[in-house]
């Protein structure tokens, strides 16, 4: 009667629902020890968080084989997008697009999560990020993830990370990465006035990019622990921009966001619009009269001119202190559902929601 009643809320814990947007589920995971051995000295099943029907679980699954490196994941990261999609219902698949960790030769890596055909005339373009396999075979939405102790990924997806950089914090180079393309795109440089409206972890680590570069930028920031970050990233936090910024970088993309930067920019200045835009956003006569150039940013690149990854090792490695600023939270694989809640609830001070495997 005891098993039959402990099976029974088993099973209601794992169909718990989205409420109010916020991912809630509760688990029950095999301890470790009991786990068999395999060959290459790793036991044969891992832990790994997915999600179903707007709910997030820990499962256990066997350790990825096939093709590509074995990667032992170290550092792993809840990305907005990660939220968003999971409440549209995004099911069966391995979360996490933001992760990095050891190969089994023992180097430290930053995965790209996003792939490519290499044949297609994007490719040929040195656009691979606008190839349809990046997206088609991005990792933790298309493919199983990173919020996992072990995940499987092409060579090519690789990116070496020194010694120097703890393997705790190895997951903020994807990120600073998308920050790093969107940087890339536009000719700022020392002298210039920047604005991010957004004080994410995207929005902060736009400013950090930019602070690295020798460029003064201001940040509005809405919450006491977002100025306290964009003070220790050696930003200026502010509540209301000026007019006159050369560039403005849309870090939320709501209809608010991007009016906010477009008054805020100069006439012929530009707006960088960081990643998807989920609901429309209408353009203005004030954006025509400015003759602002709108420049949007998606994933990252590695053509002859730049390779976004490398230059975010190299960021994260010559700044340590970014992860100190932005990673607030950091959870065991076991508190999935109480990191997500962490993650989603806009009054638990979180900016960066980090998993660690042990």
């Amino acid at each position: 009667m005891r098993q039959q009643l402990r099976r029974l809320r088993h099973l209601r814990l794992r169909h718990l629902r989205l409420q109010r947007q916020q991912v809630h589920q509760q688990f029950h995971q095999p301890p470790l020890r009991n786990r068999p051995t395999a060959r290459n000295g790793y036991s044969s099943a891992m832990r790994a968080v997915v999600s179903h029907q707007g709910s997030v679980s820990l499962v256990e699954r066997d350790i990825p084989s096939g093709e590509g490196e074995l990667i032992r994941v170290t550092s792993s990261g809840i990305c907005g997008s990660d939220l968003h999609l999971i409440s549209l219902g995004l099911s069966g698949i391995v979360l996490g697009h933001e992760f990095g960790g050891y190969t089994e030769s023992g180097q430290l890596v930053a995965v790209r999560p996003t792939g490519e055909c290499g044949s297609c005339e994007e490719c040929k373009r040195a656009l691979p990020h606008t190839c349809k396999m990046a997206a088609a075979s991005l990792h933790g939405t298309s493919i199983d993830g990173g919020l996992a102790e072990f995940v499987r990924v092409e060579k090519s997806r690789l990116i070496a990370v020194p010694a120097s950089v703890n393997a705790e914090v190895v997951a903020l180079v994807e990120p600073l990465a998308v920050v790093v393309h969107g940087i890339n795109r536009i000719p700022i440089s020392r002298g210039m006035t920047a604005i991010v409206v957004g004080a994410g972890s995207i929005g902060l680590l736009t400013a950090a990019v930019l602070v690295d570069r020798g460029i003064e930028v201001d940040i509005v920031t809405r919450h006491p622990h977002q100025t306290q970050a964009a003070e220790a990233l050696g930003a200026r936090p502010i509540s209301t921009p000026g007019n006159n910024y050369d560039f403005s970088f849309d870090a939320v993309c709501t209809q608010q966001s991007f009016d906010a930067c477009v008054s805020a920019t100069r006439p012929r200045g530009s707006i960088v619009e960081f990643g998807m835009v989920w609901s429309p956003v209408a353009l203005s006569n004030t954006l025509m009269l400015k003759e602002i150039s709108v420049i949007p940013s998606i994933f990252y690149s590695h053509d002859h001119e730049h390779h976004d990854f490398e230059e975010a090792v190299d960021v994260l490695s010559r700044n340590p202190h970014l992860a100190k600023a932005l990673i607030t939270h950091r959870y065991s694989l076991d508190d999935a559902a109480k990191a997500f809640n962490t993650a989603n609830d806009r009054a638990s001070g979180a900016i960066k929601v980090h998993f660690f495997t042990n």
